[in-house]
């Protein structure tokens, strides 16, 4: 196996479950991954992938947005060799349904309806996102959103895969559900509004200054700017953008490795 820390101990040193108990999947976001990416990940043997997305009038939701590929213990091996996965890979499952089944019943996450507000997409799945919404137990989604998952394995800078903890025993029910969201969850799974007005912002007019920037690490990189603006005492917004422009771009030129 190539690169131990890419599944879940787990996965490691448990036996492996029989696909008819079973399925363990791989959730991945095809547009963090390059066009050769792509192709050399939908290559792979006797791959099973279903897309989360799946509307004929924005197709390039489709072809960009999130994917479950099923994992077999032959399979493992190919996954783990793809270094350019880091980014796109944002959780490990274990789940009682089907590939198929457990597309439909994630789909309803992707967007998100928050009171007052009007619909909007989200990245339920980041794993900053999925551990809030894991943690509202009483929510009346709760159930349709995480039912008939065993486990779901997050990403975890220091830690590696870190479970999300105990998931429904009940089955999802099968009936359309939404994501309603009060304006407090809502904004909690947002982020820091500065963070992402300034990465949005230098993406658009500064893109050279993240060109080869892993697209998981912009945000981190500019909120960490941001803090140490805080610390120099910068609080003007544009003095603060200007402070993160400036130490960005001497991090780019310090930096040999495109993805810090």
């Amino acid at each position: 196996m190539a690169d131990i820390t890419h599944i879940p101990i787990d996965w490691q040193h448990a036996p492996w479950p029989t696909a008819q108990t079973q399925k363990r999947l791989a959730l991945i976001e095809l547009g963090l991954l390059s066009p050769t990416e792509r192709t050399t990940l939908f290559e792979m043997q006797d791959i099973t992938a279903v897309p989360l997305l799946q509307d004929h009038r924005q197709p390039h939701l489709t072809a960009e947005g999130p994917w479950l590929l099923e994992v077999t213990r032959e399979s493992i091996p190919q996954f783990t060799a793809h270094k350019a996965l880091d980014c796109a890979l944002h959780a490990w499952i274990e789940s009682r349904v089907s590939s198929q089944q457990l597309a439909i019943q994630l789909a309803p996450a992707m967007v998100a309806c928050p009171m007052d507000e009007p619909p909007s997409l989200l990245r339920f799945y980041l794993p900053q996102v999925i551990r809030h919404l894991h943690a509202e137990t009483h929510a009346d989604w709760h159930l349709s959103l995480f039912g008939g998952i065993e486990q779901w394995w997050r990403p975890d800078d220091e830690q590696g895969w870190q479970s999300l903890g105990a998931m429904p025993v009940q089955e999802p029910l099968e009936s359309q559900w939404q994501l309603t969201l009060s304006s407090s969850l809502y904004q909690a799974l947002q982020g820091d509004p500065e963070v992402r007005s300034f990465t949005r912002l230098l993406t658009q007019q500064h893109p050279e200054l993240l060109n080869g920037v892993c697209g998981c690490a912009r945000s981190q990189q500019v909120e960490e700017a941001l803090l140490a603006a805080s610390e120099a005492g910068v609080v003007q917004r544009d003095e603060r953008l200007a402070y993160v422009y400036r130490r960005l771009l001497a991090r780019d030129q310090e930096s040999p490795n495109p993805c810090w």
